[in-house]
């Protein structure tokens, strides 16, 4: 019998965040309710990002799959 294989993590940047976990819908390092599905399959991670002149935070987002942020797919 083999024994299974590692799983490896792969990990992506968002910001200055270097701790997303490429396809991991539970990502530890995601704000409140991310990851969520991207239309291209993959899951869009959010990290804490620029804030409003109201002092509203708003996350920066990037799909771990095609790259693009939220704001580029709505």
């Amino acid at each position: 019998m083999t024994p299974p294989r590692p799983t490896v993590m792969r990990l992506f940047t968002i910001g200055d965040e270097t701790t997303h976990v490429v396809g991991d819908p539970e990502c530890p390092e995601c704000q409140e309710e991310y990851p969520e599905p991207c239309p291209c399959g993959g899951l869009i991670h959010a990290a804490a990002g620029e804030e409003d002149e109201e002092g509203t935070p708003w996350p920066q987002t990037r799909c771990d799959v095609c790259g693009r942020s939220e704001e580029e797919i709505d």
